[in-house]
């Protein structure tokens, strides 16, 4: 899927090969890939999983394409968070590995600035050998968080110009009005799977909580941005697909669970996949 993914970006792009061209195959791969294995971390082994684990990096590739929003930067974020949603799943002496990502992704993207929270709690839960000072690592996610939010809602100051920095500009818009906007923007039947897939995944585990606190700080920058932006589409695509996972494991015989799930991920990806090929 990384290299579906890659082709994909080059295909979008329709530019003559060069650095930047480059780049951003290689960032649309690395995405491509970690959306895979995170959606089938949180699905598990099913043949309904690996359908849902194929639709996650097509789906939000083919949407971010619609929306001209196949850049490098947001690939990256939507690559690390993807990374550390995969490493919050697995059993670990080592729970080091996730801050890596969910650092990058933080800094990227402040729709993921929790993830740093997150894995944090990790060093602090997981069981190993604890060094002393793996404490102070939550507490310095939380500072994050909070730091993220004063940006974000400053007006004036140093901190103005570190949301201006980091989120963008602002344009803020009624949740009501994001609302519609995010209906049109994921489609009908997509909004509808990423919302069945909120209820279904809901769970008290770190990685699930990761997902949802990427969704929820991705509404938050969009009604600053005024806009609908890249991560709601990163995680939206997690969010159907693994609804869409669900759905088709319901089948007793796994043939048939692939079938209902690519026939379901085909509706999905098509519509998006056939503006971009119209564009």
């Amino acid at each position: 899927m990384g290299v579906v993914s890659a082709g994909a970006a080059l295909a979008v792009v329709r530019e003559p090969l060069s650095i930047d061209v480059a780049a951003l195959a290689v960032s649309a791969g690395l995405a491509g890939a970690a959306l895979a294995a995170a959606v089938r971390a949180l699905a598990g082994e099913a043949p309904a999983a690996l359908v849902a684990a194929v639709l996650a990096p097509l789906l939000v590739i083919a949407s971010l394409a619609e929306h001209q929003l196949v850049h490098v930067a947001p690939l990256c974020a939507i690559a690390a968070s993807a990374w550390t949603i995969v490493e919050l799943t697995r059993p670990t002496t080592s729970p080091l590995v996730a801050m890596l990502p969910a650092t990058i992704a933080g800094v990227l993207d402040p729709a993921a600035i929790a993830l740093f929270m997150i894995a944090g709690t990790r060093l602090v839960t997981a069981p190993w050998n604890r060094p002393k000072w793996a404490i102070a690592i939550p507490i310095l996610g939380g500072l994050a968080v909070i730091l993220a939010v004063v940006a974000g809602t400053a007006h004036d100051g140093a901190f103005a110009t570190l949301g201006a920095r980091w989120f963008g500009a602002a344009h803020p818009m009624p949740p009501g009005v994001l609302a519609r906007d995010l209906g049109d923007a994921l489609g009908p039947l997509t909004a509808v799977a990423a919302i069945a897939g909120i209820v279904l995944v809901f769970q008290l585990r770190l990685a699930e909580l990761a997902v949802a606190s990427c969704a929820i700080g991705a509404v938050l920058v969009d009604l600053r941005a005024g806009t609908v932006g890249a991560a709601t589409f990163g995680i939206a695509g997690i969010y159907a697909a693994l609804a869409i996972g669900r759905f088709a494991a319901t089948i007793r015989l796994p043939s048939l669970q692939a079938v209902a799930g690519a026939t379901v991920a085909i509706m999905l990806v098509v519509p998006p996949a056939w503006t971009v090929i119209l564009r």
